[in-house]
């Protein structure tokens, strides 16, 4: 039986569309031209935009199109191990089977929480799994044993603690653990009234139905999300600052990668620019999950830019973009990312071999999971498969891509 990743991108999309689904009803989900949706079953390459619009019509993403190995099957085994003992920990403690555990300190739990964040953000995977499998019981346990403002900030932390769980597992293909640890971590929340932390899990469920292809899903959920927090004029809390700006961010990619028109896209990206102007600085709620602020609403103008096929643009932020040192490696890494992916599109050859080595270089353990490596070695093969060739090794990508 022939393997997935060894056929074609075009039969893997026949196959995905399947009969009940024609090109012409592909390609007007897509919202492309009927003569793209045949160049691509016969064996074209297209560019992102179209790829990510395919991706979104069909209910998948661009790595299974492209037919890559699933990050769940390219994961090492200490990964393995990691994503294994953070699934166990995740569903137990929501169903309060933690066996004879001891409540954790409040202090020593919420500091664990943010050590996990920061690993994970650190594409320090074992390393967060390890810490999440002991600390969610820990929490679970004060929670249970816990009333009045110390249950609700154990509540606080198992939320927390469930969010990085569900951006790892996610980003590590495990999508059905993402959903459940973002359910779990939302009826916390929800639970003892902490309206915005509700609102930052939500912004994770938006980005996880990016990666998942479901686009509109993902518009939706943050258009509902930004306008339950909305900040007032007058408003100066940075944690809601920071939630609301995540949330029309997660709008603005959704919509310029096919939810909704370029024009939905951009003004959604003008409120992301206007809440980080008002923020100053790149700040977290609670010190957890993605800082938003004026570096990270640059990386996603460029990623609007690209998915809306503004090369012009990009290449401008890209001349213009000095972004703060201090963001996390994984915001960095997929910045340079997405500058290789712009250099290849534009045909500037060997500055995007460069910025994609830079990526495999500073962020390996990262860029594993991503679908982007593949798109780009695709499109670079063309050109010099032996200048590549190196380079896709190191990310974990094929050259018999199409």
């Amino acid at each position: 039986m022939t393997q997935w990743q060894d056929r074609t991108t075009g039969e893997r999309v026949k196959l995905l569309r399947g009969p009940d689904m024609t090109q012409e009803q592909l390609a007007a989900g897509a919202g492309v031209s009927v003569k793209t949706v045949q160049k691509l079953e016969q064996g074209g390459n297209l560019s992102l935009p179209f790829l990510l619009r395919i991706a979104g019509a069909l209910g998948t993403d661009v790595s299974t199109i492209l037919g890559q190995q699933s990050p769940r099957r390219g994961m090492d085994r200490d990964e393995r191990s990691a994503l294994r003992s953070m699934s166990a920990a995740v569903h137990g403690t929501a169903m309060g089977d933690i066996g004879d555990v001891e409540p954790g300190p409040l202090a020593g739990i919420r500091a664990a929480a943010r050590q996990a964040d920061r690993a994970m953000w650190e594409a320090r995977y074992p390393e967060m799994g390890g810490i999440l499998s002991l600390l969610l019981p820990e929490a679970r346990a004060l929670y249970d044993s816990s009333t009045g403002e110390q249950r609700t900030a154990a509540a606080g932390v198992l939320a927390d603690a469930y969010q990085t769980a569900a951006y790892a597992s996610n980003l590590m293909g495990a999508r059905d653990l993402a959903y459940a640890a973002l359910n779990y971590g939302r009826a916390m929340a929800v639970g003892v009234g902490d309206d915005l932390r509700a609102a930052h899990l939500s912004s994770t469920v938006a980005w996880v139905s990016l990666r998942d292809g479901n686009m509109a899903r993902g518009l939706a959920i943050a258009e509902k999300a930004a306008a339950s927090i909305e900040p007032r004029m007058s408003e100066t809390d940075p944690d809601r600052l920071s939630v609301y700006g995540q949330l029309v961010t997660n709008a603005a990619v959704s919509a310029s990668r096919g939810a909704a028109g370029a024009d939905t896209a951009r003004d959604w990206l003008s409120q992301t620019h206007a809440v980080a102007a008002r923020l100053g600085r790149e700040y977290a709620r609670g010190q957890q999950n993605q800082p938003f602020g004026p570096s990270y609403a640059a990386t996603q103008s460029l990623s609007v830019a690209i998915a809306l096929g503004d090369h012009g643009k990009a290449l401008r932020l890209i001349d213009t973009t000095r972004l703060d040192p201090s963001m996390p490696l994984s915001t960095l890494a997929r910045w340079h990312l997405d500058v290789a992916l712009v250099r290849t599109e534009t045909r500037q050859w060997d500055a995007a071999l460069e910025a994609l080595e830079e990526v495999c270089e500073m962020a390996p353990a990262w860029v594993r999971h991503q679908a982007l490596p593949g798109v780009i070695v695709n499109r670079l093969a063309d050109v010099s498969v032996t200048k590549v060739r190196k380079v896709a090794a190191k990310a974990g990508v094929s050259l018999s891509l199409r």
